[in-house]
């Protein structure tokens, strides 16, 4: 079976091209046109990789986004918006929730193609180096009282960390500098009683679902 993909676009002509397209390039697409049957399309279609429209009647973007991360396991799954909202504040207010990357309206083949590959090549590369490390194989499962020892912006980096962000984007985001941001990832490491930089990237994988319900904004 491919790689699967849901499309959750209320414009037609947008939402039919976005479909050819994932599907020329040998990808399972479903599609919707609003979010109103999210859960049950979830369950029943198992997406590898949501593109998800912000406007939407009835039911918004944000919505659905909090809809699917509820869902255990198989909510933790990268999440795309599509939209032409264009303020940083709207793309904040996404990313805070729990997206894993915004894509801006109008978009070329290429950059959707981009996007798309570039959030499951991470996620491949993230399992592919967790395996083969060989320490530090019993990994906690995260409890919300656990957290509790986390600082403020460390609860916001391990919120990123779990969203597969690498070091230079959590820097860009909080506009802090790259050893700032490691410093943050040590003491996070240290203070959930981890060992290792692999540890902790292992311990978002297993308990990303968990960490993206928290509400660290």
């Amino acid at each position: 079976m491919g790689t699967r993909i849901l499309v959750i676009e209320d414009e037609p002509q947008l939402r039919d091209n976005i479909r050819e397209l994932l599907e020329v390039n040998d990808y399972e697409v479903r599609v919707l046109d609003s979010g109103d049957t999210i859960v049950e399309t979830m369950q029943q279609f198992k997406p590898d990789l949501i593109l998800c429209d912000i406007r939407m009647p009835r039911h918004d973007g944000y919505w659905v986004l909090n809809e699917v991360r509820k869902l255990k396991p198989i909510g933790a799954l990268p999440f795309i918006f599509i939209s032409a909202k264009v303020e940083r504040r709207d793309i904040r207010v996404g990313m805070d929730l729990g997206a894993d990357d915004y894509l801006t309206k109008p978009f070329s083949s290429e950059e959707l193609l981009s996007a798309i590959q570039a959030r499951l090549s991470r996620i491949d590369d993230l399992k592919s180096r967790i395996e083969e490390d060989g320490q530090d194989a019993s990994i906690p499962k995260a409890r919300p009282e656990d957290f509790k020892v986390l600082t403020p912006s460390e609860k916001r980096i391990l919120f990123l960390i779990a969203q597969n962000a690498t070091s230079l984007e959590i820097a860009n985001r909080f506009l802090i500098s790259l050893k700032t941001v490691e410093n943050h990832r040590s003491k996070i490491t240290s203070k959930l009683g981890l060992k290792g930089h692999l540890s902790l990237l292992r311990y978002c994988l297993n308990n990303k679902s968990v960490i993206l319900e928290q509400n660290w904004r």
